[in-house]
Protein backbone atom coordinates (compact mmCIF):
# COMPACT_ATOMS: atom_id res chain seq x y z
CA UNK A 1 0.00 0.00 0.00
CA UNK A 2 3.02 2.56 0.94
CA UNK A 3 4.30 1.25 -2.34
CA UNK A 4 1.57 2.98 -4.55
CA UNK A 5 -0.18 5.57 -2.13
CA UNK A 6 2.78 7.33 -1.10
CA UNK A 7 5.76 6.30 -3.49
CA UNK A 8 7.94 9.48 -2.95
CA UNK A 9 7.25 9.16 1.17
CA UNK A 10 10.43 9.54 2.97
CA UNK A 11 9.53 8.79 6.57
CA UNK A 12 11.94 6.89 8.19
CA UNK A 13 10.08 4.03 8.95
CA UNK A 14 7.11 3.54 5.76
CA UNK A 15 9.06 5.77 3.04
CA UNK A 16 10.08 3.62 0.34
CA UNK A 17 12.39 6.70 -1.30
CA UNK A 18 14.33 7.00 2.04
CA UNK A 19 17.67 5.05 1.69
CA UNK A 20 18.62 5.28 5.23
CA UNK A 21 15.05 3.88 6.49
CA UNK A 22 13.22 0.73 7.30
CA UNK A 23 11.44 0.66 4.36
CA UNK A 24 8.70 -1.52 5.84
CA UNK A 25 5.86 -2.78 3.37
CA UNK A 26 2.45 -2.66 4.31
CA UNK A 27 -0.13 -4.80 2.73
CA UNK A 28 -3.72 -5.78 3.23
CA UNK A 29 -4.48 -9.07 4.56
CA UNK A 30 -6.19 -11.39 2.43
CA UNK A 31 -7.69 -13.61 5.22
CA UNK A 32 -9.06 -10.56 7.52
CA UNK A 33 -10.52 -7.43 6.09
CA UNK A 34 -9.49 -5.62 9.20
CA UNK A 35 -6.28 -5.87 9.63
CA UNK A 36 -2.94 -4.56 7.88
CA UNK A 37 0.40 -6.43 7.63
CA UNK A 38 3.88 -5.21 7.59
CA UNK A 39 7.17 -6.53 6.62
CA UNK A 40 9.98 -4.86 8.50
CA UNK A 41 14.05 -6.78 7.10
CA UNK A 42 16.16 -6.35 9.75
CA UNK A 43 19.58 -6.10 8.95
CA UNK A 44 23.21 -5.51 10.19
CA UNK A 45 23.03 -1.87 11.28
CA UNK A 46 19.64 -2.64 13.12
CA UNK A 47 21.85 -4.67 15.75
CA UNK A 48 21.36 -3.42 19.55
CA UNK A 49 23.12 -6.27 21.56
CA UNK A 50 24.95 -8.21 19.24
CA UNK A 51 23.15 -10.67 17.07
CA UNK A 52 19.96 -9.24 18.63
CA UNK A 53 17.46 -6.22 16.40
CA UNK A 54 17.32 -3.40 18.22
CA UNK A 55 14.09 -2.72 20.29
CA UNK A 56 13.30 0.64 18.74
CA UNK A 57 13.46 -0.34 15.08
CA UNK A 58 10.82 -3.04 15.81
CA UNK A 59 9.03 0.05 17.79
CA UNK A 60 9.26 2.37 14.74
CA UNK A 61 7.83 -0.41 12.25
CA UNK A 62 4.96 -0.88 14.91
CA UNK A 63 4.41 2.65 15.34
CA UNK A 64 4.23 3.09 11.17
CA UNK A 65 1.93 0.25 10.69
CA UNK A 66 -0.45 1.27 13.89
CA UNK A 67 -0.82 4.57 12.06
CA UNK A 68 -1.35 3.14 8.74
CA UNK A 69 -4.45 0.63 10.42
CA UNK A 70 -6.90 3.72 10.25
CA UNK A 71 -5.87 5.47 7.04
CA UNK A 72 -6.68 2.33 5.46
CA UNK A 73 -9.49 0.46 6.74
CA UNK A 74 -10.82 3.79 8.27
CA UNK A 75 -10.23 6.18 4.84
CA UNK A 76 -13.87 7.74 5.03
CA UNK A 77 -11.73 10.13 7.76
CA UNK A 78 -9.81 12.15 6.08
CA UNK A 79 -7.36 12.80 8.92
CA UNK A 80 -3.73 12.76 9.67
CA UNK A 81 -3.64 10.05 12.21
CA UNK A 82 -0.90 10.58 14.60
CA UNK A 83 0.38 8.43 17.79
CA UNK A 84 -1.28 9.16 21.27
CA UNK A 85 0.38 7.22 23.16
CA UNK A 86 1.59 3.68 23.18
CA UNK A 87 2.12 0.69 25.47
CA UNK A 88 4.56 -1.72 24.16
CA UNK A 89 5.39 -5.54 25.63
CA UNK A 90 8.67 -7.70 24.26
CA UNK A 91 8.27 -10.89 24.58
CA UNK A 92 11.09 -12.79 22.97
CA UNK A 93 14.64 -11.20 20.72
CA UNK A 94 14.14 -10.82 17.30
CA UNK A 95 17.54 -11.91 15.97
CA UNK A 96 19.43 -9.71 13.72
CA UNK A 97 18.83 -10.33 10.07
CA UNK A 98 15.12 -12.30 10.20
CA UNK A 99 12.33 -10.86 8.63
CA UNK A 100 9.27 -9.79 11.07
CA UNK A 101 6.11 -10.04 10.05
CA UNK A 102 4.11 -7.25 11.87
CA UNK A 103 -0.05 -6.99 11.65
CA UNK A 104 -2.32 -4.42 12.72
CA UNK A 105 -6.16 -4.27 13.89
CA UNK A 106 -8.39 -1.80 15.84
CA UNK A 107 -9.01 -2.93 18.97
CA UNK A 108 -11.07 -0.15 20.23
CA UNK A 109 -12.61 2.59 18.41
CA UNK A 110 -15.47 4.92 18.52
CA UNK A 111 -16.79 8.06 16.65
CA UNK A 112 -15.13 9.23 13.75
CA UNK A 113 -13.08 11.68 15.19
CA UNK A 114 -12.08 10.24 17.89
CA UNK A 115 -8.70 7.98 18.85
CA UNK A 116 -8.63 4.11 17.91
CA UNK A 117 -6.95 1.69 19.63
CA UNK A 118 -4.70 -0.15 17.32
CA UNK A 119 -3.17 -3.61 18.37
CA UNK A 120 0.22 -4.76 16.42
CA UNK A 121 2.31 -7.92 16.98
CA UNK A 122 5.60 -8.30 15.25
CA UNK A 123 6.63 -12.35 15.09
CA UNK A 124 9.86 -13.83 13.55
CA UNK A 125 9.90 -16.12 10.93
CA UNK A 126 8.34 -19.66 13.11
CA UNK A 127 5.74 -17.39 13.89
CA UNK A 128 6.52 -16.66 17.31
CA UNK A 129 5.42 -13.94 19.37
CA UNK A 130 8.71 -11.22 19.56
CA UNK A 131 6.83 -7.54 20.50
CA UNK A 132 3.02 -6.70 21.07
CA UNK A 133 2.28 -2.79 21.54
CA UNK A 134 -0.98 -0.99 21.86
CA UNK A 135 -1.48 2.19 19.78
CA UNK A 136 -3.75 5.21 20.43
CA UNK A 137 -3.86 6.89 17.51
CA UNK A 138 -5.84 10.33 17.23
CA UNK A 139 -7.23 11.98 13.81
CA UNK A 140 -5.87 15.31 13.12
CA UNK A 141 -8.09 17.47 10.22
CA UNK A 142 -5.66 18.71 8.04
CA UNK A 143 -5.76 22.23 9.22
CA UNK A 144 -5.23 21.01 12.94
CA UNK A 145 -2.10 19.20 11.77
CA UNK A 146 -0.37 21.79 10.26
CA UNK A 147 -0.75 23.74 12.96
CA UNK A 148 0.62 21.07 15.34
CA UNK A 149 3.52 20.11 12.62
CA UNK A 150 4.16 23.82 12.18
CA UNK A 151 4.24 23.49 8.68
CA UNK A 152 2.47 25.99 6.22
CA UNK A 153 0.99 23.03 3.59
CA UNK A 154 0.25 19.32 3.14
CA UNK A 155 2.98 18.12 0.98
CA UNK A 156 1.13 17.24 -2.52
CA UNK A 157 1.48 13.41 -2.18
CA UNK A 158 -0.52 13.28 1.44
CA UNK A 159 -3.40 15.76 0.53
CA UNK A 160 -5.49 12.75 -0.82
CA UNK A 161 -5.50 11.07 2.24
CA UNK A 162 -5.53 14.19 4.48
CA UNK A 163 -7.39 16.49 2.75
Amino acid sequence: LNRTMLPRGDCFGCGMANPHGLQIEIQRDSDESNRLFATLKTGDHMTGFPGITHSGVIYIAMDCLAAWVPRILRSATKAAWITRSATVKYHKAAKQGERLSISGTIVTEGTEWQPIEVLTEARNPAGELTTDATFKVIPLSAERFKQVAEIDEIPEEWRGMIE
